[in-house]
């Protein structure tokens, strides 16, 4: 049995964590093989974030089982629910990430079938909103050194990649402040790339970073990703979320004061169990008057374990589902919206597989001719 595949649930943490495991059993005499069909083993990356991550997990789990594949199940959905899943699952080994890989360095030589790499810089997460269940799955914080930060990206840009995604559970909790960080790596790297942050808390975008993402347009991507995850005063406060709409809606307004073009996305929990017509209104006009460049839109997921748990849902399902639906058609009109003030300029893109690029302020381009590096796309 040497041949084996992973399937990865999940976020830009899972998938760095992903190439590491793949790396490992490349060592140790594995094959990896591109089809799930071809493979004696396949290991599962998983993600506990919402009950339809667990569904999905456990329905691939029932179809790889009823082909007899041998099945290695790790991630968070493994750390949270370990006993559930083998009371259900009894021939599934579930193993804990640290415990494969333990015996792995913690530098990406690859990041296979991506043109762009991520760097996992930081994990775990202390800020227990009410919803969440990551702090209990991702427990202890860390924080990657800085020179083996440094080396990974100077191997990573040694092999071709040009834009370098720096991921982290809670990304802003990184022990020497990002801000600090960039510079030491512009400092020292004198390479044609660039830096995106994958995503970032609100409170911790202070004046350093601000003012190093308009001095360093070309090596630091004039993109962030900053959950709101509602609009209300009042849900926030329940979410235990540590910022007021007021204090979210200035530190937007000073970033698009100084950052020429920035892109700006964000995520949306829909249906928070506390959540009135009213809060969910007053969410929708913060979206729209703030004119977010990307919404990522979810319905509230129940999580076991988390203080949101015990609240009373005074919002049925249909009208939940319609609030997504809602902000999902709001969602493609700030796409168009943003993407429309680019017609006819010209951005700094790199490649992206079929043919598409991504831009610095993160457009995404079709039927662009495959190009190494960095180049100049023009929007149309």
């Amino acid at each position: 049995m040497k041949n084996f595949f992973i399937y990865t649930f999940g976020c830009k943490v899972n998938q760095y964590e992903t190439q590491l495991i793949r790396e490992q059993f490349i060592q140790n005499g594995y094959t990896y093989v591109n089809f799930i069909e071809e493979a004696d083993l396949v290991i599962i990356n998983s993600c506990t974030v919402t009950d339809q991550s667990d569904r999905q997990c456990n329905s691939l789990i029932s179809k790889l089982l009823s082909k007899n594949i041998k099945i290695i199940l790790t991630g968070c959905y493994a750390k949270i629910s370990n006993k559930k899943i083998l009371k259900e699952f009894p021939s599934v080994t579930v193993i804990q990430k640290n415990d494969l890989l333990k015996n792995i360095t913690q530098t990406i030589k690859s990041f296979d079938n991506h043109s762009r790499a991520f760097i996992k810089i930081q994990d775990g997460c202390n800020s227990f909103c009410s919803y969440c269940i990551v702090p209990y799955a991702r427990n202890i914080m860390w924080s990657k050194p800085i020179q083996d930060i440094i080396n990974e990206i100077s191997f990573l840009l040694d092999n071709g990649y040009t834009e370098i995604v720096l991921t982290g559970i809670h990304l802003g909790k990184y022990e020497t402040g990002i801000a600090n960080l960039l510079k030491q790596i512009f400092s020292v790297i004198n390479k044609d790339f660039r830096i995106r942050l994958s995503s970032i808390e609100m409170n911790e975008i202070d004046n350093n970073l601000i003012e190093l993402m308009k001095n360093e347009p070309l090596r630091l991507c004039n993109h962030l990703h900053i959950s709101l995850q509602s609009g209300s005063d009042n849900v926030l406060k329940q979410m235990n979320r540590k910022y007021t709409v007021d204090d979210f809606h200035k530190t937007l307004n000073n970033l698009k004061n100084n950052v020429k073009d920035i892109a700006l996305t964000t995520d949306i929990i829909c249906g928070f169990p506390n959540e009135t017509e009213n809060d969910f209104n007053d969410t929708y006009k913060f979206l729209n008057e703030n004119k977010f460049s990307r919404l990522h839109v979810f319905p509230y997921s129940n999580r076991k374990g988390t203080k949101a748990y015990e609240m009373k849902q005074i919002t049925d399902q249909s009208e939940i589902n319609q609030r997504v639906s809602k902000l999902l058609e709001l969602d493609k009109i700030l796409r168009n919206e943003f993407y429309s003030k680019f017609i006819g300029n010209t951005r700094k893109a790199v490649a992206l597989r079929g043919n598409q690029a991504l831009t610095d302020n993160y457009l995404t381009i079709k039927n662009i001719r495959h190009q190494k590096g960095i180049f100049d796309v023009v929007i149309n």
